[in-house]
């Protein structure tokens, strides 16, 4: 599946993060890469517009990691990409499809949806890097295996914000 084919909608996006790599014997390295960059750039986008849209300082606290962790982590899958002789899909394509669901919403309405798409984003990106770390080739299992404890870190943090912003 490329990036081409999937829905515009942030929520349908992250859904289809891991159906196509359950039903493989092995992790296909560039649908892999495919979606580890979108995973980044719609953590991100989202991360980005609570910045500019959210009133509380846990959520900004949380979107700034997040984008200050962004620049590392894509680092690190641009030059395993590169290794493999393949390319991320732009990110500009990703982050427009990643703000949909949150930019109509403001309030409390969109700390409780930018951490309720925060735990989903989390939840199947560390479902993809899990997959990954067991099926891969040799050198993909390294490469997702390193960046598992940062994916569960932030998935318990986003985790603790939903808990401070619950849904009404």
């Amino acid at each position: 599946m490329s990036i081409s084919t999937i829905s515009r909608g942030a929520t349908l996006c992250l859904l289809l993060f891991t159906a196509p790599i359950a039903l493989a014997s092995d992790v296909d390295v560039k649908h892999f890469i495919e979606q580890a960059a979108t995973v980044s750039a719609t953590t991100t986008e989202a991360a980005t517009l609570a910045l500019r849209t959210s009133n509380s300082a846990d959520i900004k606290d949380f979107a700034q990691r997040i984008i200050d962790d962004h620049p590392r982590g894509n680092a690190d899958l641009q030059a395993f990409a590169r290794e493999r002789k393949l390319e991320l899909p732009a990110d500009q394509e990703l982050q427009q499809r990643a703000s949909a669901e949150l930019k109509p919403l403001r309030g409390k309405d969109f700390d409780t949806r930018f951490a309720e798409l925060q735990v989903r984003s989390f939840e199947q990106g560390l479902a993809l890097f899990e997959q990954a770390a067991e099926r891969g080739d040799d050198e993909l299992q390294a490469f997702a295996r390193a960046k598992l404890p940062v994916l569960k870190h932030q998935l318990q943090n986003a985790r603790m914000l939903t808990r401070a912003h619950p849904a009404s």
